[in-house]
């Protein structure tokens, strides 16, 4: 952990005063979230992009996430090309913690994905961490399927990447709450088929992300549970 003492700097320095928070379960979430869909491309900004329909509300969720975290409020901007809300935290203080408690600097692949030593010592963090990954990265689907003129309605739940290791870490920590889960053959999609799976990741992870909790609620007031 990065003691506090060393991201201090003088009233004339040009960085920006920032809360550094201890390791906590915010934290760990928005580690996760910044492993999903964050990144950090140079010194002074740490950006985290999400879609900007599906994930509209949760993008409110991150933004207070990072004020309680650090007291600054980032910047958000939607892309003219897309449908995607760039939410950018500019400060050098952060990116430099950020980058010394696990995140890599550049790309995400090449630096080495993985969850942190520090989240991965503690049950809490990892929680916490898994949730932000799978807000991000991941989702809850139904799929319909039909059998003998009979309609079903089965919930899914997903996860992907490229990194290997992080599928093995994530694989790894889904096992250790007792939750099995399906690597493709690929390497890259962690599923859940059962919906007793499904339901046992929401119980003990949760969801930040309105997105996954509303299609597991249109799942269930389909009358399938």
């Amino acid at each position: 952990m990065v003691n506090v003492q060393e991201l201090r700097y003088p009233e004339k320095s040009h960085r920006k005063k920032v809360t550094i928070p201890k390791y906590s379960q915010n934290l760990a979430e928005f580690f996760g979230i910044m492993i999903g869909d964050g990144g950090i491309n140079n010194t002074w900004q740490a950006n985290i992009s999400v879609n900007a329909i599906s994930d509209l509300e949760y993008s409110d969720y991150i933004l207070v996430l990072c004020k309680t975290l650090f007291n600054i409020m980032p910047a958000i901007r939607k892309r003219k090309e897309s449908n995607t809300l760039v939410i950018s935290l500019a400060s050098t203080s952060v990116v430099d913690f950020l980058v010394r408690n696990g995140l890599p600097r550049g790309s995400k692949l090449k630096n080495g994905l993985r969850i942190p030593e520090w989240v991965l010592k503690n049950k809490t963090y990892k929680r916490a961490c898994i949730r932000g990954l799978i807000d991000t990265d991941g989702c809850v689907f139904i799929h319909i399927h039909n059998v003998r003129n009979k309609t079903y309605k089965n919930i899914g739940l997903t996860f992907t990447s490229y990194s290997r290791d992080l599928i093995f870490q994530v694989a790894t920590i889904l096992e250790e709450f007792g939750i099995m889960p399906h690597i493709s053959k690929r390497g890259q999609d962690i599923y859940l088929y059962q919906a007793d799976s499904v339901l046992k990741y929401l119980k003990i992870f949760g969801t930040s992300n309105n997105r996954i909790r509303s299609v597991y609620n249109q799942w269930r007031d389909a009358g399938v549970v």
